[in-house]
């Protein structure tokens, strides 16, 4: 009788301390959906796209941030100045440009902070 008592218990424990162990918890899991957003990444060169990427990004990330953590880029005075190995070319007048949504931010990278749903596209093109 002692034993089926002492094995009830032990069963007992130890479905409580399963029952205590680590949930998942709605308003965490919610909370973390809030703070990630999803963005298109568009790359082109002569106006011709060369790559997308729909990625997710934290709320508070500036453009430069995303791009840097999704790509290798290569920086100059500040500015992006290579994206996955497309470089400027200041001889030929070849340049990095972004937009998003279709207009051109008044801000560099470093200091855009992007919405959910952003399309943003970069193209190096002549000016």
């Amino acid at each position: 009788m002692k034993k089926i008592i002492k094995t009830a218990m032990i069963v007992m424990v130890l479905f409580l301390l399963g029952a205590c162990g680590k949930t998942t918890d709605e308003k965490d899991q919610t909370k973390t959906n809030e703070d990630q957003l999803k963005v298109t990444i568009i790359l082109k060169e002569d106006d011709k796209e060369f790559d997308k990427k729909e990625v997710k990004v934290k709320k508070d990330e500036s453009l430069q941030t995303v791009m840097e953590t999704n790509y290798k880029i290569e920086m100059a005075k500040d500015f992006i100045s290579g994206i996955d190995g497309h470089l400027q070319d200041a001889k030929a007048s070849k340049y990095w440009m972004y937009d998003v949504n279709g207009k051109q931010p008044d801000v560099g990278a470093v200091e855009y902070f992007l919405k959910d749903g952003d399309t943003v596209t970069w193209t190096l093109n002549k000016l």
